[in-house]
């Protein structure tokens, strides 16, 4: 559907076009067809539609308040939406025309079902044709008359519109204030979620994790994480869940958990991909990138989900870089970050991690590399690892002290020292364990027999 035909589709008035019959009794044409006169004229001279729509109105306020005069008002707004691009209606005309619109719903002139059709309608044309400004001033003008009649569901639909709105002009203490007012009409006096608005409370939970992102409040943010993953009460839409379990996932990264980020993007990616939203080829790198830090012997790109985006461009440069460090292959590796670094190296959330990958990645090549040996020179490992001498010393002792490593160094002669077992410690143990089980065996065969 075109712009034009957009501004102009009545598809929210459940309205059929008649021609109808002048009045026999009083030789006058009555409101209802005043307004479908009008309607026909807006294809041809959008001047003379707004007159005869006028005409509709002033009559209509002189019998007092119908749905014609509403609908007259709701087309005229409509005409003036679409003559604001070029300069011919000006937002001063919109806002008095929008007004008298809102002025009907507040004195229940129309039926609720049909007002609220006609808001969300005006809410869709302003926030597409308009200015961040003159929206901004709109829906605000809105929330006052639905907080007035009551209309709760649309008070939220376009609370949450002003917020995202607020969230792109980054006025953090004017959106704070509304998040706030939705948060609690959520809530019940103790402080519970109320049963039916466990999924608004979502919602705007969603909302309030966009704000704290930006303004990089961690504690926040992970106290609004928390809460929004304990609620049981919800049926969230997808994409909705998607962001808080990315919103989650980029905290515990941030935290350094790197299997709780891992379990969080294969969430958020699930979920993105049940809502068709592009970013689920985002979070499979994200969830990729957790799992090689989290040394996750679980390939991700594996599981029937992912593999369906394997061609994916994005997806190819991270399948690579995942197939060399399985394989511990020093120099497909570091080739790979560097043939393709406007995929991997050009998202910045992944860039902060790179170090991280690198020095996981080495520690890993590290153990398989040491393992045939008793005793190497350091120097050697530096070599293969495509390090300085001071780094490889670094992660051998790093992996010592987690006790992934049964070595030491001789420091003087640079040489790692690798302890051999001469007995397997594992097989006594279970010789032992075997030894006391019979034992305790035969004790209780022999107080039965007795």
């Amino acid at each position: 559907m075109s712009d034009e035909e957009f501004m102009f589709d009545d598809g929210d008035d459940g309205e059929y076009d008649f021609e109808y019959e002048e009045n026999s009794d009083s030789g006058e044409l009555s409101l209802e067809t005043k307004y479908y006169n009008a309607k026909t004229q807006r294809e041809d001279d959008l001047s003379v539609a707004l007159s005869e729509f006028a005409e509709v109105v002033a009559e209509d306020d002189k019998e007092g308040a119908s749905e014609w005069g509403f609908k007259a008002t709701k087309q005229t707004l409509k005409i003036q939406l679409r003559q604001s691009a070029g300069g011919q209606a000006t937002q001063s005309q919109i806002f008095e025309t929008y007004d008298r619109m809102l002025a009907y719903i507040s004195k229940s002139i129309v039926a609720r079902n049909y007002a609220e059709k006609s808001i969300n309608n005006m809410l869709e044309r302003v926030s597409l044709g308009m200015d961040s400004a003159f929206t901004r001033e709109f829906y605000e003008k809105t929330l006052v008359v639905l907080k007035q009649t009551r209309n709760d569901r649309l008070w939220l639909r376009t609370s949450l519109r002003l917020g995202k709105l607020l969230l792109d002009q980054r006025d953090f203490g004017k959106l704070a204030s509304l998040l706030d007012e939705l948060k609690r009409s959520c809530l019940d006096d103790s402080g519970n979620v109320i049963l039916e608005r466990g999924t608004q409370l979502l919602e705007v939970n969603a909302m309030l994790l966009g704000m704290y992102v930006e303004l990089e409040d961690a504690r926040k943010l992970k106290d609004v994480y928390l809460e929004s993953i304990g609620v049981r009460s919800a049926i969230p839409h997808p994409r909705i869940m998607g962001f808080i379990r990315e919103c989650g996932g980029k905290m515990y990264m941030a935290e350094r958990n790197w299997e709780n980020a891992q379990a969080n993007f294969f969430d958020a990616f699930k979920n993105y991909d049940e809502a068709g939203s592009p970013q689920r080829v985002q979070m499979l790198k994200y969830l990729v990138l957790a799992s090689m830090l989290s040394e996750s012997e679980v390939n991700p790109l594996s599981s029937p989900e992912a593999r369906s985006y394997e061609a994916d461009p994005e997806i190819i440069a991270m399948t690579k870089l995942v197939r060399a460090y399985e394989k511990q292959q020093v120099n497909d590796f570091e080739r790979v970050l560097e043939d393709h670094s406007d995929a991997i190296l050009g998202d910045r959330f992944i860039a902060r991690f790179v170090d991280d990958l690198r020095r996981t990645f080495r520690m890993l090549t590290l153990q398989g590399m040491v393992a045939p040996y008793t005793r190497v020179r350091i120097s050697s490992l530096a070599h293969r690892l495509r390090v300085d001498v001071a780094e490889a010393e670094e992660l051998l002792i790093a992996l010592i002290l987690d006790k992934r490593l049964r070595a030491s160094i001789d420091q003087e002669n640079a040489i790692l020292l690798l302890q051999q077992e001469t007995t397997d410690e594992s097989q006594y143990d279970a010789v032992s364990n075997w030894s006391s089980g019979l034992e305790s065996m035969m004790k209780q065969a022999l107080t039965i027999l007795s």
